[in-house]
């Protein structure tokens, strides 16, 4: 807060701030509370923090900060990214889990739709895919209190923090993901070396206590990407995000499936047949033809074949006569002498 209000012409020490709002505090009556202290590695909080629309990486999008905080040592973790859906719900996790090097027994969610959803019934309960992910990495996932925030106070007091001393530093300057996620590694790190007041002690002392009481790490990271099932075209490629890729031949009328990761441009591209292709996605809506090795001659010949399997199908039969086929030919009485014959026999008068 006050490196924003230090842009707004404040001269005074943060002495009288904290003086001030000291004095307002006191006139706000507020229900009695407990502190709810956690034994260290029980409970990481889970919560994004909204920063609007922003120029981010030359294109005007939605801003947000993925935020998990170990209850214990209130050790965080942010990322930045354009979207709060489920995948990348899931991928912060696990990049988290990665950071802290374990994972928490057990991590509190609000009423966010892409961790919690009420059944049939209207009991809130974990979605399929976050339960897939706490199976995966051992942890119970919670469901705070409705209509307490204090319920997970910490990871709200460290979004205030992000939010009145890191995103300050960051007005006035082009925004990028990876600068953005750069800068809140530092900022982490600064944060961590000062002391809480509440605790006397410091972030960085109480996660040296924290981190050995983490569930350890399985040996696979869960696998948080989007399956898209795409149609492979009459030209070998398929569309994505306004782009083409191209693929074999013979794959064309197929449907093959592309693994898209919610955090970067990296896809896996699944074959009916078994067989995958690894490739960087080209920028979305560029409208661009990726090429892959080989494709390109399999689409000739594959066009050849097809072209005269037609040719085959269009092209008229010849009829010939057998050949041990004898011909008897006469005078036209002799052919009408054989019509009377025939229709005697059929008792057709004449």
């Amino acid at each position: 807060m006050i490196e924003r209000l230090r842009k707004q012409g404040y001269q005074g020490r943060i002495s009288i701030l904290r003086d001030y709002a000291a004095a307002v505090t006191r006139k706000v009556t507020k229900a009695a509370t407990i502190r709810f202290e956690t034994e260290p590695g029980r409970q990481a909080q889970v919560d994004w923090k909204e920063f609007g629309k922003q120029v981010v990486d030359g294109r005007l999008t939605k801003l947000y900060a993925f935020v998990m905080v170990l209850g214990y040592s209130r050790k965080p973790f942010v990322r930045f990214t354009t979207s709060m859906d489920q995948a990348t719900l899931l991928a912060c996790h696990v990049l988290a889990f990665d950071c802290f090097g374990g994972v928490p027994c057990e991590i509190l969610y609000d009423n966010m739709r892409t961790a919690f959803a009420p059944d049939a019934e209207g009991v809130w309960q974990p979605t399929k895919r976050l339960l897939a992910l706490a199976a995966h990495y051992g942890f119970a996932p919670r469901r705070c209190r409705v209509r307490r925030p204090e319920t997970k106070g910490k990871v709200e007091r460290t979004i205030g923090y992000l939010d009145n001393n890191f995103w300050p530093r960051m007005e006035g300057r082009e925004l990028s993901l990876s600068n953005l996620n750069a800068e809140i590694g530092a900022w982490i790190d600064t944060i961590s070396s000062k002391t809480i007041v509440d605790l006397g002690e410091n972030r960085a002392a109480r996660f040296e206590r924290e981190r050995p009481e983490l569930k350890s790490l399985p040996a696979t990271d869960f696998d948080v990407r989007t399956e898209l099932p795409l149609h492979v075209g009459r030209e070998g490629t398929i569309r994505h995000e306004g782009n083409r890729y191209t693929v074999p031949a013979a794959l064309i009328g197929e449907l093959v499936s592309l693994l898209v990761h919610p955090l970067n441009r990296n896809v896996e591209l699944r074959f009916p047949d078994g067989n995958a292709r690894r490739f960087v996605l080209a920028a979305a809506g560029s409208h661009a033809r990726v090429e892959f090795p080989g494709d390109g001659s399999t689409l000739l010949r594959r066009w050849r074949e097809d072209r005269e399997r037609t040719a085959r199908r269009r092209r008229p039969r010849r009829r010939t006569m057998p050949s041990d086929i004898e011909v008897a030919t006469g005078s036209a009485s002799a052919y009408e002498t054989l019509s009377r014959l025939m229709d005697a026999s059929e008792g057709i008068p004449a």
